[in-house]
């Protein structure tokens, strides 16, 4: 059997895909092939010709001076005041980019010229191919390592990598080529063109770039579940937290990792199952309280979360755990243990927990738009759980908020059950 890795483009994300390749080594997942467009086929290209440890280096050392000439930073993300802080820069970058038809990236040609070993790729029993443009006709050119010629291989390197018009085109043999993402920026159709059986995807888009490949037999289609930035953000930090969020993407997807956007060491609870018959619980009372099927239900609402893919039920406690993790802006490139993620959570509810705490609005239904404009989402969750844990006092109808504040109740839920069971193993110790 055949295995491929497919590698998607992405300029600067590239680090992602480094992270990731270091969690299946590690697991001891081999492949056959790999396929790749763009930053991806430079990748895919270090690991055919096995030098792994070459394109962790490389990732951990970039930065923009490697890629562009000139010391300017094309970001496209830069406001008034870097452009005139960097005013010297801007004329001669734009200068060189009028000239060249493109940025100067004479740093990353010399960069891959380095790391491009022709004879030990032709020679690796793990095959190779990318994807590139024809350009000005855009005609698609996919092609394997045993299809180029040796003198021409850096050359198809950097034509599927010219992120034109950031990069200018590149040109050899009479033709001009720009980046593979034109027609296929995640290449799984070579992959099975190259006699793959069994594929793993890595896409490093939030949405799948080839949806219809989702919950194939054969095919793992992964998916970072965190905004991976600018495909031309260069900055040590970036990179950095891209390498953490691949490794630990194939980790949940393959290894002893859990999570979906947070990632966790693994844990077991109880709550996994009582959770998840809270919500099921809550969303038959919404359907009996509107008559309605689908009117408000929380399946939506989750399976958005979870980007439209089932759910298991530890999803379910994970998603929330998600949802409440964004609320705090809570890091997504760490790795997490379940009961301190779960202590700092508490901690930043603590007033809510009060007995003493004052409830002002929200006791009336009459009282939502005020509510809307005057307390934030953690202040409706803060008020939720407080009339969780004080129902004698509080008296509140929190059903009377379903139809505006589902997500709001059932994250409260949650960390009302998280309470109650640090409180029981408290009490079990003394």
């Amino acid at each position: 059997m055949k295995r491929a890795v497919v590698l998607a483009g992405g300029g600067s994300k590239g680090a992602y895909e480094a992270g990731y390749m270091r969690a299946l080594k590690e697991l001891g997942i081999d492949y056959q092939i790999v396929t790749g467009t763009s930053i991806g086929a430079l990748n895919g290209c270090l690991l055919a010709q096995n030098d792994q440890q070459a394109m962790e280096d490389l990732w951990e050392n970039l930065d923009i001076s490697k890629v562009f000439a000139g010391g300017f930073s094309p970001d496209f993300n830069f406001d008034l005041d870097t452009m005139l802080d960097q005013s010297n820069l801007v004329v001669s970058f734009f200068k060189s980019y009028l000239k060249e038809k493109g940025a100067d990236i004479t740093p990353l040609k010399e960069l891959i010229r380095g790391l491009l070993k022709e004879d030990q790729l032709l020679s690796s029993p793990i095959d190779f191919g990318l994807c590139t443009v024809h350009y000005p006709s855009l005609k698609p050119l996919l092609i394997t390592k045993s299809e180029m010629e040796k003198e021409y291989i850096f050359d198809y390197l950097i034509a599927s990598a010219s992120c034109f018009p950031v990069f200018p085109t590149h040109n050899f043999q009479n033709q001009s080529f720009i980046d593979g993402g034109y027609y296929d920026n995640v290449p799984v159709d070579l992959a099975l063109d190259m006699g793959a059986d069994e594929v793993i995807v890595v896409d490093m888009h939030e949405e799948a770039t080839h949806k219809h490949y989702l919950n194939r037999p054969h095919i793992i289609y992964t998916t970072p579940y965190v905004d991976l930035g600018g495909f031309m953000d260069f900055s040590k930090d970036a990179l950095q937290r891209n390498m953490r969020i691949g490794y630990q993407t194939a980790m949940k997807y393959f290894g002893n990792l859990v999570g979906v956007q947070y990632t966790f060491e693994q844990f077991e609870t109880p709550l996994f199952h009582e959770f998840y018959k809270e919500v099921l619980y809550l969303e038959r009372y919404m359907r009996s309280l509107l008559r309605n099927d689908s009117a408000g239900n929380l399946v939506y609402k989750y399976m958005e979360s979870h980007k439209e893919q089932p759910l298991d039920e530890k999803d379910y406690l994970y998603v929330t755990l998600d949802w409440l993790g964004q609320l705090l802006t809570k890091d997504p490139s760490y790795v997490y243990q379940f009961d301190i993620f779960v202590d700092d959570l508490l901690k930043d509810f603590e007033e809510y927990m009060d007995p003493d705490f004052q409830m002002l609005s929200l006791r009336l239904a009459d009282d939502i738009s005020r509510t809307f404009s005057n307390i934030s989402k953690k202040g409706i969750i803060g008020r939720f759980l407080h009339a969780m844990l004080y129902p004698e006092e509080e008296k509140m109808d929190i059903s009377k908020f379903l139809t505006l504040f589902s997500k709001e109740v059932i994250q409260a839920k949650l960390l009302y059950m998280l309470f109650q069971e640090k409180n029981n193993l408290k009490q079990e110790k003394e």
